[in-house]
């Protein structure tokens, strides 16, 4: 006999194992049935069913080593605990027994029932030779044998108790010597270790109905009776009746498990969730029940639901639905901003755009974010800098940590040459060429960098109201931040613009090159959009912008206030801040801007 395996075995060798074990087992039905039935014997059969059990005791034994050796919280990790194959492997050997254990019938059938002048046979010998006269002057009672499977427990419960129970003639032993001749497969297996003799009737018999008479199992198995209807492919009265016997027969079932029609139609709505639930979250709700055979109502489902979908949000916060955060994002600027709160004046904006937070100097802000508790790589509160997942990282030293936070940021940072792989956030200054299918190249100027040579510079940047073009009824602006760009022939704007925006977008390709004819990537679509200067109506521009994920993240020189200084003193600027921080949202190229431009610039 196989010994029970050691539990410092690896979890790897005990799977490999239990997966040689499994497919023995599926394999067993299969190899009997290649014989053919010509070649069947009593003794060939009694083999193999000895040779299944002892396979499946080695899988008994295998199982429980794993179940030692895993830990509970660690299995849903593991295919063979998800997919529940123990069970399957069980399912598989219970079925194969009973056919075997037919056939077994078949060729070497079992004494006829005892009559007055036979003595019990050697099945029933645990009993006492006294308890055989209680069988005299009975006809046989013949009660098709119960398998085990719970569709069947019902008819064989309602047969057993009218014929064997209530019968008053027949004596426990009796009771007890029919009770184990009309099971077979698993039913017959669970009461196995119970000897048959008068005083373990009740034993016995309690045993089946702890185990088959499980309200919550049976409710479940009718609505699925009930949902699995066959369908009416024609118009026929049989098919017709036979649809209508089954529903019916559903129905009066659930009804003897003392359920009214409005608990039948809540069981039918439970069923219908829980059938659409993913394997490990429907596995979790049975288990949640345990061995309570009492019937959940649906308002159970809806907190279980409610609460495993707030836990799942919180354990993994990046597998949540990325069109839901969408449109979340879509609808946070007229909705969500009083959930915003700055650490430092505790108004509602972002951190980055704090005026307390930018007059500090490096230092002093990455004091402040360590103080709040923040990510000081993407200055957000959710996270530890070692789990943020933001793919950027400091323009200047490539580390992972914020721009703004970096120490040397009083100087500049060394150029780079944007090529395809930067497209979605470009930062280097940059000449690209873009064309539209057959159309003449088109030459765009995206962002700069600082270079550890030159002195601070700041581009030409502009707040602008941009929306829809202005015969549209829909009326939608927003005031967004504007680079200027003489050096490109075509107006771009951000995905996250048009998103915000609702424009709608066309298919226009347009390849872009960079310094050198360098491939730098392809605007798929575009948008048509609408420019005018903030407080004043009476101007517009219209013009088509390609749409890009990003543009640039250009970051202005750490320079004085433009307040101070003196030859802009009395002008009213475009940009009444163009060291601010804000992110670039439209790229104006040279479509429109000899149009934007005032007299005399």
């Amino acid at each position: 006999m196989t010994a029970v395996p050691e539990v410092s075995a690896t979890i790897n060798d005990l799977l490999a194992q239990q997966q040689v074990l499994m497919h023995s087992i599926t394999r067993a039905l299969d190899n009997l049935k290649k014989l053919g039935r010509n070649n069947y014997t009593a003794a060939k059969v009694r083999a193999r069913i000895a040779s299944s059990k002892e396979v499946w005791t080695q899988c008994v034994r295998v199982h429980s080593a794993l179940l030692q050796v895993i830990p509970e919280a660690k299995r849903s990790t593991f295919d063979y605990f998800q997919n529940e194959l123990f069970d399957q492997a069980e399912d598989i050997h219970l079925t194969t027994l009973d056919y075997m254990a037919e056939y077994l019938e078949a060729l070497a059938p079992t004494p006829p029932p005892l009559t007055a002048n036979q003595a019990p046979s050697a099945a029933c010998s645990h009993g006492p030779p006294a308890s055989s006269f209680s069988l005299a002057h009975l006809p046989p009672i013949n009660i098709p044998p119960f398998s085990g499977k719970y569709e069947e427990w019902e008819t064989f419960r309602d047969r057993f108790t009218s014929l064997i129970i209530k019968n008053p003639e027949l004596s426990a032993f009796a009771r007890m010597h029919f009770l184990s001749s009309s099971l077979a497969g698993r039913a017959l297996e669970s009461i196995r270790s119970i000897p048959v003799t008068a005083d373990n009737f009740e034993l016995a018999w309690k045993a089946l109905e702890s185990r088959y008479e499980n309200k919550r199992r049976l409710v479940e198995m009718h609505v699925s009776a009930l949902y699995n209807l066959p369908s009416v492919s024609r118009e026929s009265a049989s098919e017709l009746s036979e649809l209508w016997d089954k529903a019916n027969r559903a129905i009066t079932s659930l009804k003897n498990l003392d359920r009214s029609d409005s608990d039948i139609l809540s069981d039918m709505l439970m069923y219908s969730v829980t059938q659409r639930l993913d394997p490990a979250t429907r596995k979790a709700w049975k288990l949640k029940g345990g061995d309570d055979a009492r019937i959940p109502t649906f308002s159970e489902l809806d907190r279980f639901l409610d609460s495993r979908a707030r836990a799942l949000e919180e354990l993994h916060p990046a597998n949540v639905d990325k069109q839901a955060r969408a449109q979340k994002a879509t609808s946070a600027t007229a909705s969500g901003a009083s959930s915003i709160s700055c650490p430092l004046c505790k108004a509602s904006h972002f951190l980055h755009k704090c005026q307390v937070f930018l007059k500090k100097n490096p230092s002093q802000r990455l004091e402040a974010v360590k103080k709040a508790n923040r990510c000081v790589n993407c200055l957000s509160d959710k996270h530890a800098v070692q789990l943020c997942q933001s793919k950027y990282s400091c323009r200047t030293c490539r580390k992972r940590h914020h721009s703004m936070l970096h120490v040397d940021s009083d100087t500049s940072s060394t150029k780079d040459t944007f090529t395809a792989k930067d497209t979605p956030a470009a930062e280097n200054t940059s000449v690209a060429t873009a064309s539209i299918h057959d159309a003449a190249p088109i030459t765009t100027l995206f962002s700069s960098a600082k270079v550890s040579s030159m002195p601070p510079v700041l581009l030409a940047t502009a707040r602008v109201r941009v929306g829809f073009p202005s015969e549209s009824p829909n009326g939608r602006t927003r005031v967004v931040r504007a680079l200027l760009d003489q050096g490109s022939e075509m107006t771009f704007i951000t995905e996250r613009l048009r998103q915000g925006l609702r424009l709608r977008r066309v298919r226009m390709p347009v390849s872009i090159s960079a310094i050198g004819g360098v491939d730098a990537g392809t605007c798929r679509y575009a948008a048509e959009i609408q420019i005018s200067p903030i407080g004043q109506t009476s101007l517009a521009f219209k013009t088509t912008a390609s749409v890009m994920t990003n543009l640039t993240k250009y970051t202005p020189s750490p320079v004085t206030s433009p307040v101070q200084w003196s030859h802009v003193a009395d002008l009213a600027l475009a940009d009444p801040d163009p060291t601010n921080s804000d992110p670039i949202d439209i790229l104006i190229g040279a479509d429109l801007y000899g149009d934007l431009l005032l007299d005399g610039i």
